[in-house]
């Protein structure tokens, strides 16, 4: 019980963040799916362009909940280049995603509703997923900068206090004496 306690204290807010990131993503996973169907319905020629429309709008809803709920408190870069940097990935991801429909229909000849959905919800959604996670957290809501360090000053000494080569530097900066100086 002590090390899976241990392991938990350790990786505990890795563990809150992979728990929000994986929320915000069921809810923009349910929008895909449900815009992605519905216009499957309204449109079932138009697997490839349902995909896009589906991925631009769970894209929007994601956005808000990492931006406003997993990741509030992280550093905020310029407003409009983390919305860039978001939009961008989230582009990436999306042709990841496509990528899988597209040879579903066009390479494999595979274009009903079921064949469609498995490419895109069992093949390219987790690597779109994998994609937007490592990305997220390293170029759109990045940890705040590290502290800098700040060196010594020169005059510092290099030993502390009571060390053997404190004194021993003490005594060859030592200045002489001006009575003896000019004997």
């Amino acid at each position: 019980m002590t090390v899976v306690r241990s392991l938990y204290n350790r990786f505990e807010h890795l563990v809150h963040e992979l728990s929000k990131f994986g929320t915000v993503g069921a809810v923009a996973l349910v929008v895909n799916m449900g815009v992605f169907n519905v216009y499957l319905l309204a449109a079932p020629s138009k697997q490839i362009f349902a995909k896009v429309v589906s991925t631009v709008v769970a894209t929007c809803v994601a956005y808000v909940g990492n931006r406003y709920w997993t990741y509030k408190d992280r550093d905020k870069i310029d407003r409009h280049r983390e919305m860039l940097f978001f939009f961008l990935i989230n582009g990436v991801a999306a042709v990841i995603e496509v990528m899988f429909v597209f040879i579903s229909k066009y390479g494999l000849g595979q274009d009903g509703t079921l064949a469609v959905n498995i490419a895109s919800y069992v093949f390219g959604l987790p690597l779109g997923m994998l994609f937007r996670l490592y990305c997220y957290r390293t170029f759109v809501f990045p940890e705040g900068a590290e502290p800098e360090f700040v060196p010594a000053s020169a005059t510092a000494p290099l030993y502390p206090n009571g060390h053997p080569a404190h004194q021993a530097q003490a005594h060859v900066h030592q200045r002489p004496v001006p009575e003896t100086a000019g004997r």
